[in-house]
């Protein structure tokens, strides 16, 4: 009988020692596998939201402005220093009509308190706006956005960042070839953020949608007001010469963060020409002088560089340099970042044409130049907004 037991006490040795060793297998796999998501003290993990509000800019007529997004990334500082792009698994629509005054949480995750999330960017797939009830599909002027988040640090259990997107819908108003009316809508965005407490469980829940508080309204203020303390627009010259246009805009970062643009608006009054070719019986070409309303050309960003960007997305090809590389990176690229300090000078020199028709030797471009001596305003987009007023010369 005592051998038995003594033969029992060493069975169960055995088994109990095999069982920590599994017990040690399994955690170490699991610390391999998600080194970031596995934390021992679960009470340290904090609930993070991302919220977007949106007061847009339309013209009148304007009853629906729906944005689909996917690709939210947060970068996150974790507690032991480690810096990381984190993929949000969301996507999803968004009515921006139903976000003025009000928040909605468009992805959700879970990060270590003490972390800082600095930066957040998301992808535009696709806008559509629908004016005096017709559905228009919209060019967005940068289709991924990058933006810094001020007071970045994690310290609740329940926080996230709130995104003040407040876009601008642009309407470009020309004729096709026939004298008809046609329309042209592009998003122009500008976008600050900052962490934010004061939240509730519910709003976990992706789609949920809220009142703004009037203490996150006031954060998002003052972060307007210092990025328009700290980035200016140091000087501009906007000239024509027959139907070249040559606008140059230089700004200047004197703040302590980097402030990303987006791009830019040209406001006012243009011409607008199109050349026809001449009939069999004609000896001469026809000119025929049009008008462009309402008086706003948007610029997309190549760089340092310029381009013109009218809604028609079948003549705006995509630059293949850019889509190869760390797509972080290559997001980042839809946007200048200047850096604390740094001057940029943003220039375009060319023929402003837009195309309406696919034939362009029965259908010619109709070329659109600013009126010598005429007064303009140009509004930079980005991380909030600067504007300047300048005159065009000859």
């Amino acid at each position: 009988m005592e051998r038995k037991l003594k033969m029992s006490g060493k069975w169960t040795l055995k088994y109990g020692l095999a069982a920590v060793l599994a017990a040690i297998v399994v955690i170490a796999v699991v610390l391999y596998a998600n080194p970031l998501s596995f934390t021992p003290d679960q009470s340290s993990a904090a609930s993070f939201l991302v919220m977007l509000t949106d007061p847009p800019t339309v013209p009148a007529g304007t009853t629906i402005l729906d944005l689909t997004y996917s690709n939210v990334s947060l970068h996150v500082t974790y507690p032991n220093g480690t810096a990381l792009w984190l993929p949000v698994n969301a996507s999803g629509t968004v009515n921006l009509f139903s976000l003025v005054n009000m928040s909605q949480t468009i992805a959700s995750t879970t990060i270590p308190t003490g972390s800082a999330v600095d930066k957040i960017q998301f992808t535009i797939d696709d806008v559509d706006a629908v004016v005096h009830g017709v559905m228009y599909n919209v060019t967005a002027l940068s289709d991924t956005l990058v933006v810094s988040v001020k007071n970045s640090q994690v310290n609740q259990t329940l926080s996230g960042v709130l995104i003040d997107f407040n876009p601008t819908l642009v309407q470009i108003q020309a004729t096709d070839a026939n004298g008809t009316l046609v329309y042209y809508y592009v998003l122009v965005p500008s976008a600050t953020a900052t962490i934010i407490g004061d939240l509730n469980k519910e709003q976990i829940k992706v789609g949920t949608i809220v009142q703004l508080g009037e203490n996150n309204r006031v954060k998002l203020v003052h972060v307007v007001e210092e990025l328009s303390k700290n980035v200016t627009i140091v000087s501009a010259s906007l000239s024509v010469n027959g139907n070249v246009t040559t606008l140059s805009v230089t700004i200047r970062n004197d703040g302590n963060f980097t402030f990303r643009v987006f791009g830019l608006t040209l406001h006012g009054e243009f011409n607008a020409t199109r050349t026809w070719e001449k009939e069999e019986d004609d000896d001469m070409d026809h000119e025929i002088v049009e008008k462009i309303h309402p008086e706003t050309i948007p610029f997309k960003l190549n760089g340092s560089s310029l381009i013109p960007l009218f809604g028609d997305q079948e003549n705006h090809e995509h630059d293949d340099e850019h889509e190869h590389g760390d797509k972080h990176e290559d997001m980042e690229l839809s946007s200048l970042t200047l850096q604390p300090g740094q001057n940029v000078t943003l220039s375009f020199s060319g023929v402003i044409a837009l195309q309406p028709e696919k034939d362009v030797v029965k259908h010619p471009a109709m070329v659109v130049t600013p009126i010598v001596d005429g007064d303009y305003t140009i509004r930079l987009m980005g991380e909030g907004y600067q504007t300047f007023d300048v005159t065009a010369t000859s």
